[in-house]
C-alpha cells in the first residue's frame, strides 16, 4: 500500500472497513505514538496507556463494518482514547524520553566527545521544555500539544476536549503566554545561553 503519509484517514478507514489489514497497519503506525502521548495527560502509567491505545485499534478492526459512519477519523480516535482513559485514576504526568539513552564507550575520540556534548545539550533542552510544559495549566497544555505537536486543527481539538474552537484558541494563547514568560525568565538567568 505504501507509506502512511500517502493516504488520507478517510481512505484508510474505507480500506479498513473493506478488510484491508495493511490499511489498519498504516493507520496504527500513523496514530499509535501520538495517541499514547496524548493518553499520558489522563493517566501516568505508560503501560496502561499503551494497552488502552492498542485495545482501541483492536476495537476499530473488530467493528470495522461501522467505520463509514465516522465523519472525522482523527477526532474520533482521540475522543475514544480520552473517554477510555478518563475513568482511569489520574496522577502526575509522565514524560516520554525524547532521546534514547546511548551507552558510552570507554575510549573517547574527538567526534565521540562532541557527540556526548551534543547529547548533553539535547538533554538540557529536553529538561527545559519539560519544565516549561509543567507550568502550563493542563487544558491549555493539552490543546497546545495537540495543535503544535500532533498538528490537529482547532475544530478537531474542540471535539476532543468537548469545548468550542474559540476556547481552544484561548487555551493555546494561554500556553503561549506561559512559554513566553518562562523563556524570558530563563534568558534573564542565562540558562538559554548555555544550551
Amino acid at each position: 500500500m505504501g507509506s502512511s503519509d500517502c493516504f488520507s484517514d478517510d481512505y484508510l478507514f474505507k480500506q479498513i472497513q473493506n478488510g484491508q489489514y495493511e490499511a489498519m497497519e498504516l493507520f496504527f503506525k500513523r496514530y499509535y505514538a501520538p495517541l499514547c502521548r496524548f493518553g499520558m495527560s489522563y493517566e501516568s502509567n505508560l503501560c496502561l496507556v499503551e494497552e488502552k491505545v492498542a485495545d482501541i485499534f483492536i476495537q476499530l478492526w473488530t467493528n470495522r463494518n461501522i467505520l463509514d459512519t465516522i465523519k472525522n477519523p482523527k477526532s474520533y480516535i482521540y475522543v475514544i482514547v480520552k473517554n477510555s482513559l478518563k475513568t482511569v485514576r489520574k496522577s502526575e504526568l509522565f514524560y516520554q524520553q525524547i532521546d534514547e539513552t546511548k551507552s558510552i564507550n570507554t575510549i573517547f575520540s574527538p567526534s565521540r566527545e562532541q557527540e556526548i556534548i551534543e547529547n548533553e545539550q539535547k538533554e538540557m533542552k529536553t529538561n527545559l521544555i519539560r519544565e516549561i510544559l509543567d507550568i502550563i495549566p493542563k487544558k491549555s497544555r493539552q490543546a497546545f500539544e495537540l495543535s503544535r505537536i500532533d498538528g490537529l486543527k482547532y475544530k478537531e481539538i474542540a471535539e476532543i476536549q468537548n469545548v468550542t474552537p474559540k476556547t481552544v484558541e484561548n487555551h493555546i494563547a494561554i500556553a503561549l503566554k506561559y512559554i513566553s514568560k518562562a523563556l524570558e525568565s530563563y534568558k534573564k538567568r542565562g540558562l538559554l545561553n548555555s544550551i
